[in-house]
């Protein structure tokens, strides 16, 4: 794509810093989670759906009001039985199916109270109630047996193909000591895939790499230690695994959409791209790196809490940064589509446990610090408020066919940066400008574009202002 700018009123200069990584705050939503905060999901609608590990999932509506009756109770199926920040088990999972609206089901991951704790994967169907599940309507898809407490992963989420992929660790203890998550006969230290669409059970997608022979059917990626939240993005559907490490290295993975699944990370006969036990391993090189790794000491982290990229339409300039945090590090964190980091914000005292998106793509975080749930909002103040020094922002026509003004009224001189985006995040043109007191016009020509929606930012000394505008043309 060719971008070309005609600025008609404005000098070109080379002494202004690049656009600013995203910086972001919290907003308490919704209070009161004392059993441990482990999942935040919606079902389509504006509610939001918090699972807390003793085996309790809440209802929030969209002020941040928690309902008094929980909509699913299962505590006397989960393990343990008192909620304790260190502990692993318990309800870890929560995903609602895509056409719940027609349908009704959903799926929970927990430990029970067999042996040391055995991970179940079962699904329920809503009652005639909205507000309340059917607790009788529980089908067990899949019992994996867990030889210690630890490192039980957790987290499902539905793909783009609408099959549920489940997430479980290698199985605990300290550094994978059955070798599991090489093993690609144990389902442990594994991202599994299995089609639930039939209603009973589930089936083997004709397509998971081990589906014909060799290895367990259900495995899609292993090599994994313990993948405590994953997710997809909404718009390109890839896979963001965030897997916590052992000693040292916390790791965040990356799956294309165009995968067509197998891919193996490495654990453990790595943690992140540091050997850690070679035992009948092959060279880095063989494995799939991750994207990221931070050591804990640089971070003052301990465990990486992984998060989603932002795809909401509050705040555009936090668009196509994949968003997460460390539980001790107090932290969130941005990770942009080149896969470069940056301290988002810092939130003292805080341990992040879980993210969740609502139905629109707004981001929530929840801290086991005070058992609340927060908004994840940016610190970019928007065009639209009336305290903005920087002035107003129009761009016309809009949606236009590739060329189109951009107008700024400003209440004063001010260097900035002009950059335009798809709605990837992906930077297409970053220009330097002056602009003056009272109106300035800038006509834009986009030439060769595609069909969609963009992005444009202007940073200022001032402030920063966002636009969306949309492209008709083919």
């Amino acid at each position: 794509m060719k971008i070309k700018f005609t600025l008609l009123v404005l000098a070109i200069l080379n002494s202004i810093s690049v656009i600013a990584q995203p910086t972001v705050n919290i907003v308490p939503f919704a209070t009161g989670f004392t059993q441990g905060v482990c999942d935040i999901a919606h079902a389509g609608d504006n509610r939001l759906f918090v699972a807390q590990q003793l085996g309790y999932i809440s209802i929030v509506d969209s002020a941040g009001n928690v309902s008094p009756n929980y909509f699913l109770n299962i505590q006397n199926k989960v393990t343990p039985t008192v909620f304790s920040p260190g502990n692993e088990q318990g309800l870890l999972g929560l995903a609602f199916s895509p056409n719940y609206a027609t349908d009704g089901f959903f799926y929970v991951n927990y430990t029970n109270k067999t042996g040391q704790g055995n991970s179940v994967i079962a699904r329920y169907h809503v009652s005639s109630n909205p507000d309340s599940a059917d607790v009788a309507s529980e089908q067990i898809l899949l019992t994996i047996p867990q030889p210690y407490t630890n490192h039980n992963g957790g987290c499902l989420k539905f793909g783009n193909d609408g099959y549920l992929y489940c997430g479980l660790g290698d199985g605990g203890a300290a550094g994978d000591p059955e070798n599991r998550a090489q093993n690609t006969d144990s389902l442990l230290g594994k991202i599994l895939r299995i089609d639930v669409s039939g209603g009973a059970g589930y089936s083997i997608p004709p397509t998971n790499p081990f589906a014909v022979s060799g290895g367990a059917p259900e495995i899609w990626a292993y090599g994994i230690r313990n993948p405590w939240r994953f997710s997809f993005d909404r718009l390109t559907h890839d896979l963001w695994i965030a897997d916590v490490g052992q000693n040292t290295y916390e790791e965040i993975d990356f799956q294309s959409a165009t995968s067509s699944g197998g891919e193996n990370y490495g654990w453990r006969c790595y943690e992140g791209n540091t050997p850690f036990n070679t035992v009948g391993c092959l060279p880095v090189g063989s494995y799939v790196p991750p994207v990221y790794v931070y050591s804990h000491t640089a971070a003052n982290g301990c465990s990486v809490t992984g998060g989603f990229v932002y795809r909401g339409t509050d705040y555009p300039d936090l668009n196509g940064y994949y968003f997460y945090s460390d539980y001790c590090a107090g932290k969130i964190y941005a990770l942009s589509s080149t896969f470069t980091p940056s301290i988002a914000g810092t939130f003292a005292g805080q341990n992040f446990v879980t993210f969740g998106e609502n139905a629109d793509g707004e981001i929530y975080v929840a801290s086991q610090s005070n058992g609340t749930v927060y908004k994840m909002v940016s610190t970019v103040v928007s065009v639209n408020e009336v305290a903005f020094e920087l002035g107003n922002i129009s761009l016309y026509p809009n949606p236009n066919n590739g060329e189109f003004t951009c107008e700024l009224n400003l209440k004063n001189d001010t260097k900035a940066i002009i950059a335009i985006t798809d709605i990837t995040g992906r930077l297409l043109s970053e220009t330097q400008i002056a602009l003056t007191t009272g109106r300035n016009l800038v006509p834009l020509n986009i030439s060769n574009s595609s069909k969609g929606v963009y992005l444009i930012k202007i940073q200022t000394e001032l402030g920063t202002i966002n636009k969306k505008f949309e492209i008709l043309n083919d």
